[in-house]
């Protein structure tokens, strides 16, 4: 997607990144593929960064503790339907002035994945 000058890196976490993921989401070009791995719910987001627009791979395993109520639950009690993913750019594409050791651009982003 992106064939300009690769942008500096800047750790921001801009409301904008993740309006950005969910077009991206509704262009399919940003996908997110839910699988389960020892009984935990885990999910593959994969395609372009909202801000760099080069290619990342981000891999997270979520995990519940039965029996607690929370922001993760419905007004009954019910574990939400909804799982929401915090997501850093992780592509491998070169950005100046980027720490030591660092990979990505420096922008993280929201993903709300409805997993039943």
């Amino acid at each position: 997607m992106s064939e300009g000058p690769a942008l500096d890196y800047l750790l921001t976490t801009d409301f904008r990144w993740t309006q950005r993921a969910f077009d991206l989401l509704q262009e399919e070009l940003l996908t997110v593929d839910p699988h389960e791995a020892g009984g935990a719910p885990c999910f593959v987001i994969s395609g372009p960064c909202p801000r760099c627009e080069h290619h990342m791979t981000d891999r997270q395993v979520t995990t519940a503790l039965a029996g607690l109520a929370g922001p993760d639950r419905g007004a009954e009690g019910r574990p939400s339907a909804e799982v929401l993913l915090d997501v850093t750019c992780g592509c491998v594409g070169e950005h100046g002035n980027a720490p030591e050791g660092k990979v990505g651009c420096g922008a993280s982003f929201r993903i709300a994945v409805v997993t039943g």
